[in-house]
């Protein structure tokens, strides 16, 4: 009689030999790595599309500002008749009707200023004070309206359809701007002033206001 090993297979091979396991083990460590890649890049799309939806709902905020700042803008002439507006690439100062949320009625002095702190360290603020005959009265704490390293400057718009960086012409400019990089031939964000009227027929006062009530309606 002819006696089998004892190790001997009578059917096919069980289980997995070294090679199959060590092959098994790199296509799920392959599998693992590209989940997880998959997951970061959805991750810094979704953080991406998240901050440039701030980014424009921050920049939509800041124009809707310096649209309300224009709109109400006012011809306000100092003791020496000379109106007060000034304007800078840093810095523009007007004057405005008070808003309702304002602590104060009549008259304010709005200034808008951008601070350079460094290259990519730039704000632009806004603040405002009273306004009366005898002068702005206390300024209150600065808003800051963004902070970004995008911010150029300000912009001023004559009458001839020109930007300028610095506002020297009488009156007040047809419109102003705020220039984000890359600045182009037009500001990023542009408000226009609109026609305005004496601070006294917008200050209700008809004995001082040459306008007629119906044009004031």
């Amino acid at each position: 009689m002819t006696t089998r090993p004892a190790n001997e297979q009578t059917g096919g091979e069980d289980g997995f030999t070294l090679i199959e396991a060590l092959v098994s083990l790199a296509l799920g460590a392959l599998v693992i790595t590209l989940t997880l890649t998959s997951v970061q890049m959805a991750g810094s799309a979704l953080k991406a599309m998240n901050d440039r939806m701030a980014g424009a709902e921050a920049l939509a905020r800041t124009g809707a500002i310096l649209a309300q700042d224009t709109l109400h803008a006012l011809r306000w002439r100092d003791a020496s008749g000379k109106e007060l507006f000034q304007g800078t690439a840093d810095q523009a100062t007007f004057v405005q009707s008070a808003r309702p949320t304002a602590q104060w009625q009549g008259a304010s002095l709005v200034q808008l200023s951008i601070e350079r702190a460094g290259k990519d360290d730039i704000s632009l603020y806004r603040r405002e004070a009273p306004l009366d005959d005898n002068g702005p009265g206390q300024w209150l704490a600065p808003v800051l309206l963004r902070h970004a390293s995008d911010v150029v400057g300000l912009r001023y718009l004559d009458a001839q359809g020109r930007w300028h960086s610095n506002w020297s012409g009488a009156g007040l400019p047809r419109a102003l701007a705020i220039a984000l990089a890359p600045e182009g031939p037009i500001p990023a964000l542009v408000a226009e002033f609109p026609n305005l009227i004496e601070r006294d027929c917008a200050l209700n006062r008809p004995d001082r206001c040459s306008l007629s009530p119906e044009a004031l309606r």
